[in-house]
Order: C-alpha cells, then sequence, then structure tokens
C-alpha cells in the first residue's frame, strides 16, 4: 500500500501540488481517526501537508484530526457550518448523524466549500455546500481514489478531477 501513497503523492507533486513528508509521531491516533479504516490512517499518516499550488483544496493529515491542530479550518469544520445552520434538533441529529458515518479526507474551499470523505462502509463520497450532507459516492473505496490519482494525466472526468487537478492548470 505505501507505493500506492508514494505513487499518488507523485502524481500530485506532478500536478503542482506540495508535499511535506509527515512530521508526526507515530504514537496516539487522533480520535477522529479511532473508526477510520487502517489504510486512511496509514495515508494520513504519510504526509503533513499535502494541497494544491494556492492551498485552497487540502487533504487532512493525521494532524490535522488533533484537537490541538492549528489552521484556518478544523477537519470537521463542515460539519460545524451545518450544525449552525440547523434550527430544530431533529435536523441537529441528521446532521450528526451523517457526520458521524463520514470522515473528511480532503476539504475545498476554491469555489465555495467542498469535501471528499469516507464513509462508514469504506465508499468515497463528495459533497458541496450549502447541502454538505448530500453526498454523492465518487469511489467504492478509499483505495480506488488513490489508484485513480495515480493514473493521472489519464482523465475519465470524475467529480474529483477538479479538485485535484484543474486548479494546477492542468
Amino acid at each position: 500500500m505505501t507505493e500506492l501513497f508514494r505513487s499518488a503523492i507523485r502524481c500530485l507533486q506532478g500536478a503542482g501540488w506540495a508535499y511535506e513528508p509527515s512530521t508526526s509521531a507515530e504514537d496516539g491516533i487522533p480520535a477522529a481517526l479511532h473508526t477510520a479504516p487502517e489504510t486512511v490512517i496509514r495515508w494520513a499518516s504519510s504526509f503533513s501537508v499535502l494541497s494544491n499550488s494556492d492551498d485552497t483544496v487540502w487533504f487532512l493529515s493525521r494532524d490535522d484530526y488533533s484537537t490541538d491542530a492549528e489552521g484556518a479550518f478544523a477537519w470537521n469544520e463542515w460539519e460545524q457550518l451545518s450544525l449552525q445552520a440547523t434550527t430544530s434538533d431533529d435536523e441537529a441529529a441528521t446532521v450528526s448523524r451523517f457526520w458521524k458515518r463520514h470522515l473528511p479526507i480532503l476539504l475545498s474551499v476554491r469555489n465555495g466549500y467542498e469535501y471528499v470523505a469516507v464513509r462508514d462502509d469504506g465508499a468515497v463520497v463528495h459533497g458541496t455546500e450549502p447541502e454538505f450532507e448530500e453526498a454523492v459516492v465518487a469511489f467504492s473505496h478509499f483505495e480506488d481514489l488513490l489508484r485513480y490519482i495515480s493514473a493521472w494525466p489519464a482523465r475519465r472526468e470524475q467529480v474529483v478531477d477538479r479538485l485535484l487537478f484543474d486548479a494546477a492548470g492542468s
């Protein structure tokens, strides 16, 4: 799997993405990652920075999931925005149930707020504002996303192409 990580990162770098190797200690997994698939934990642990050239799209690193992480946006920022927009306890419960099943792995502020998340069944979904919880399945498995990235520049017009590669002018 490590080779798949390296391949995906190399392709993103080829598309103009910034990469910095992981600086986090391997002891202790942030609480937000406790229910994440092992592959997602290892992916998030394989870099400290992985972002497009203008820092408007980025994969969340292991450090980003930490409660003391610094940054303009928390790993669960879109959930917090949705909760603030609720007008009833039922709406808030629905939003909370959705995000209990979805772990954001990539955030974007380039053309409004968007995310890519891994659902608790392993599917990778994409969502946008204003209704973050109306996500669509982009890939059946997280590894499929990494293989898709690794196949760049072969393009199949998947929704993530715009997030991952268009900002680089490719």
